[in-house]
């Protein structure tokens, strides 16, 4: 068996409307296709929503956020959004992506925004799928939350912290 070597990615700031189809188009894959193996097809189904939407609101929440962006070759592979009290919102990373050091480059480039805002904690509400890979940079699950809902079917997740240095 042999393990493939980190990818290296770009990280950069979210631009805008630029960005909208990409990251949902991640969004998308990543729920489809790696929480899938987690979830059931219901629970999929929840939280992916519609697989088209209007891109407006998607974009302004983005922009509410820190969001930033992974790019490799130019191709954006993943994203994470925090938000001013320190909620690490999403972290999303394309499945042809997956387990090359994308999530951990995002989620680093994460804690050192937020620790140049002067946050002391982060806190995240994790999928199954997405669990270890925060456990593997230091948070640890405060609560699980098997009656998490969205659209009205439960989708369990866990909530997570880091304390910062």
């Amino acid at each position: 068996m042999s393990i493939a070597a980190p990818t290296p990615c770009d990280i950069r700031a979210y631009r805008g409307p630029d960005d909208a189809t990409a990251t949902f188009d991640v969004f998308q894959a990543a729920i489809r296709q790696t929480a899938a193996s987690v979830y059931a097809p219901d629970q999929v189904e929840a939280w992916a929503g519609p697989a088209r939407t209007d891109l407006t609101t998607w974009d302004m929440r983005r922009r509410k956020a820190a969001t930033l962006v992974a790019e490799v070759e130019g191709v954006v592979v993943g994203f994470a959004d925090l938000t001013p009290d320190g909620l690490v919102d999403m972290v999303f990373v394309h499945p042809r992506a997956g387990g090359r050091g994308i999530a951990r480059a995002l989620l680093t480039a994460v804690m050192h925004d937020a620790r140049a805002w002067g946050l002391t904690e982060l806190r995240t509400f994790a999928s199954r799928s997405a669990q270890p890979a925060f456990e593997r940079l230091g948070f640890v699950v405060v609560a699980d939350r098997p009656d998490n809902m969205v659209r009205g079917v439960a989708v369990p997740n866990a909530e997570m912290r880091r304390y910062l240095a």
